[in-house]
């Protein structure tokens, strides 16, 4: 008898509408270490079981006789099971009958006893029947489980191969980076190295004016092949996040005005007019040095790109009580809607490589960088024919 008590309560209805059968039975299940509840009839089972699910006392085991009146023990053990799918249920006959046996399996039944009851024939179905209990819970756990790794196995590939996509589209950006660096590096130094094979010549003919101007041009080239380098170099340590920033409370009016100073002498040349409407009071969070790198190549290029005798406005808007917006807008040819979907890829000079204007197509790749590493937006609205407006969304406020 001690081996066959159970370690933990378990939760065993009873429902037999013999009541002294019922009673026998709790009575002797409770000396094996099982919390025996009874009942007379089907329908008080299955009301015992609703409360018991809603109070959170589950029943584990449900003892149903086979013949009752009203719901016999196969409609029990069926609506028992529709309200706790993890019930074991064990039928009670006296018929011994295959039929019934079946029929009870059907519904849900995991076994049947016979009576009159023995001991120790009932002890080993309860306890078989309380294992199939908690192997089907395992079971569904397992399954639960199962799915949710396979969900999960999914979602992996689906990062994997979004991941795998990514780094293809980098690896083809890198090698047509690496492609247009090599043609634009090339061309200032083709320059340089022709016009100076020319000076050094003594077959190729060449007055003191001609050699005045090949050295012009070797300068020129110079120029550009140093800006050139100077922003890659740039480019380099923003994406590789060497470049180093220091956030502070920056007066904007007063950075545009430095950056105005800057500018000024190509407005001159160009008859460009430049208005700036900033309160005096605003303020953004940026490092200052890199605030008047992003303005400076802002201004330049409305001012570049602008019409003769145009104008370049700028002004500052509050998006919020946190953020606030610093637009550049010019009178220029502005751009089209191509334009303006290759308006961030490197040395994309949009249409103006064989114009008057000089530029590497880095600047405002370089600018979008430095304006999202300080924490801000950068973006564009233009109509052909009547300008462009650049604009930066930074956190600041007008007080």
């Amino acid at each position: 008898m001690e081996q066959l008590l159970v370690e933990e309560a378990i939760r065993i209805l009873i429902a037999d509408d013999e009541l002294a059968q019922m009673r026998a039975l709790c009575d002797t299940l409770s000396q094996y270490g099982y919390e025996t509840v009874g009942c007379s009839s089907g329908e008080a089972a299955l009301r015992l079981m609703q409360a018991a699910e809603s109070g959170g006392q589950r029943f584990q085991l449900l003892l149903a006789d086979l013949m009752m009146p009203g719901l016999d023990g196969i409609a029990v053990v069926q609506a028992a099971r529709a309200i706790d799918a993890d019930l074991a249920c064990v039928i009670m006959t006296g018929e011994g009958s295959i039929g019934s046996a079946v029929q009870a399996m059907q519904v849900g039944a995991l076994d049947y006893v016979l009576k009159p009851f023995r001991v120790s024939a009932i002890l080993p179905v309860l306890a078989r029947a309380l294992e199939t209990r908690k192997l089907r819970i395992m079971n569904a756990s397992l399954e639960l489980r199962l799915r949710e790794h396979a969900v999960q196995l999914v979602r992996i590939n689906e990062e994997l191969q979004a991941a795998r996509l990514q780094a293809d589209r980098a690896n083809e950006a890198k090698s047509a980076f690496l492609s247009n660096m090599s043609h634009e590096l090339r061309t200032p130094l083709n320059a340089i190295l022709g016009f100076s094979q020319i000076l050094s010549s003594e077959q190729l003919p060449s007055t003191a004016a001609q050699k005045k101007q090949f050295a012009g041009n070797i300068l020129q080239a110079s120029r550009h092949l140093l800006r050139l380098i100077n922003d890659i170099l740039d480019l380099a340590k923003v994406e590789s996040g060497a470049l180093t920033l220091e956030p502070e409370q920056v007066p904007l009016a007063h950075v545009l005005q430095e950056c105005r100073t800057l500018v000024d002498p190509l407005a001159r040349l160009r008859g460009v007019e430049m208005r700036m409407a900033v309160p005096e009071q605003a303020s953004v969070t940026a490092d200052r040095v890199r605030l008047k790198q992003v303005l400076i190549n802002l201004l330049s290029n409305a001012i570049k790109y602008n019409r003769d005798h145009g104008s370049v406005t700028v002004h500052c808007t509050e998006i919020d009580t946190e953020r606030l917006r610093v637009s550049v807008q010019d009178t220029g040819a502005g751009l089209s809607e191509a334009q303006l979907a290759a308006m961030f890829q490197p040395f994309n000079r949009l249409g103006q490589e064989g114009g008057t204007q000089e530029g590497t197509g880095l600047g405002l790749v370089m600018t979008r960088h430095l304006v999202e590493k300080m924490g801000g937006e950068l973006g564009v609205v233009s109509t052909p024919g009547l300008g462009s407006t650049f604009w930066l969304a930074l956190p600041g406020c007008l007080d």
